[in-house]
């Protein structure tokens, strides 16, 4: 399996990472997830209905009255005035997900190896939070496998972990899940949070805007979510409905207390109203969710058409550079030999085996190049050799009249390395 990471990649959220999110929920969001990880009822439109294999259910999520009993049994550790309120967080919801390349790895896994790394994660997480693991479901029928987990909402001391569960837990959470992962998934690496991304140079609109990728993962997840409050919101409404539906017909049978049933019925009425618009606006947000998802879904294919288009591209820029290259190198050891060659040329018209006669053709005696290594290049040597000649023409009989060592150190250093005039190649 080929991995890939660049360090200018540390400003993006890391693909080699996996990622916990959790979230308190009371005993109805509970009952709504609980029915989401176990497909129970209508299914959003991103969950294939005829998956390859079933969703594994490696720890059977208690039902709604089991987590409120273990919640208020917990809870009864604690001296408190009141009875637990019908909207405490009785539970904690959370989801295991990777990102695009910590995806291939788990995949990788055997179903059995998944498992156990599943389970060490969420025992890890509910470790960490002092509290007990309720149920793991993993989910094979999205596009991305991923696994939701619920833990008891209270501690084993019974404090609600409403009270205690704030941002430095979370990311403590993030840490503890790679760790527990890294035994089964050894290249995994600790995803980076916005303050390192920032710290190594992502723009606001980087840390804000979420990649294809990213929104392929979230996107389900979120519309999930909104579906849950949804389903709250109906239960809400026919609740209402019927406390009103009650209190009318309580006014109707007790003229003494019908002015206050009234009063309730036209509270609870409201209430159902209020509902009912909350309805439509979070109806508009799911469908307005899964559009962005189909957008995103047609953005995915084509990014991987564009990709593979690159990756093409790629390869036959790369056979170009290496053509390239190899011209290169030619021309290189072309222009070294001719170098080569104009060097002894010189030398040879100083030590007179390379010379014009007085018609001024040249002729190339023992000690010059040889005439088939002149002849190829020989146009362009010719005008430098021409003034190497005249230049030697005029020193000469001054550097013969030097003493040998003078006339040696002279010829030691011929041509100058910057003459005023002389041989110029």
């Amino acid at each position: 399996m080929t991995l890939t990471h660049f360090n200018d990649d540390e400003r993006k959220a890391n693909p080699r990472a996996a990622m916990v999110r959790v979230e308190i929920r009371d005993a109805q969001g509970y009952a709504n997830q609980r029915r989401h990880d176990l497909r129970i009822g209508a299914q959003p439109a991103y969950v294939n209905p005829n998956p390859p294999e079933p969703n594994p259910v490696f720890i059977q999520p208690v039902t709604t009255a089991e987590m409120k009993t273990l919640a208020r049994d917990r809870r009864a550790q604690r001296e408190t005035l009141r009875a637990m309120k019908s909207n405490a967080g009785i539970a904690v919801i959370g989801i295991i997900g990777f990102g695009t390349e910590a995806q291939k790895m788990f995949e990788a896994l055997g179903p059995e190896e998944r498992e156990k790394a599943l389970r060490a994660a969420v025992a890890r997480l509910a470790t960490d939070l002092k509290t007990t693991v309720s149920g793991l479901v993993l989910h094979l029928d999205e596009s991305a496998k991923h696994a939701h987990f619920s833990l008891c909402g209270y501690d084993v001391t019974g404090e609600p972990l409403s009270t205690w569960m704030d941002r430095g837990v979370l990311r403590g959470l993030q840490t503890a899940l790679h760790e527990a992962l890294q035994a089964f998934l050894p290249d995994l690496e600790r995803g980076r949070s916005r303050k390192a991304r920032a710290e190594a140079g992502a723009a606001p609109h980087e840390l804000v805007n979420r990649s294809v990728d990213q929104l392929h993962i979230d996107l389900p997840f979120e519309i999930a979510e909104k579906r849950n409050e949804l389903a709250a919101l109906e239960e809400k409404i026919r609740t209402n409905e019927a406390r009103a539906e009650k209190a009318r017909t309580k006014a109707e049978a007790d003229d003494a207390r019908a002015e206050k049933a009234l009063r309730n019925a036209e509270t609870y009425e409201r209430r159902a109203q209020g509902a009912r618009s909350e309805v439509d606006a979070l109806a508009a947000q799911i469908q307005g969710l899964e559009g962005r998802l189909e957008q995103v879904e047609a953005a995915k294919v084509a990014a991987e058409v564009a990709r593979d288009h690159a990756q093409e591209q790629a390869t036959d820029a790369e056979a170009r550079a290496t053509k390239a290259e190899a011209r290169l190198q030619e021309v290189d050891r072309i222009v070294s030999d001719a170098a080569a060659l104009a060097a002894e040329a010189a030398a040879a018209v100083i030590m007179g085996d390379l010379h014009q006669d007085e018609s001024g053709r040249w002729a190339a005696g023992k000690g010059a190049p040889s005439l088939e290594r002149l002849n190829p290049l020989w146009k362009h040597l010719r005008p430098a050799l021409e003034r190497v000649a005249r230049w030697w023409d005029g020193v000469r009989e001054r550097v013969e009249a030097l003493p040998d060592p003078d006339q040696q150190a002279f010829m030691d250093n011929v041509p100058p390395e910057e003459p005023e005039e002389g041989p110029r190649f």
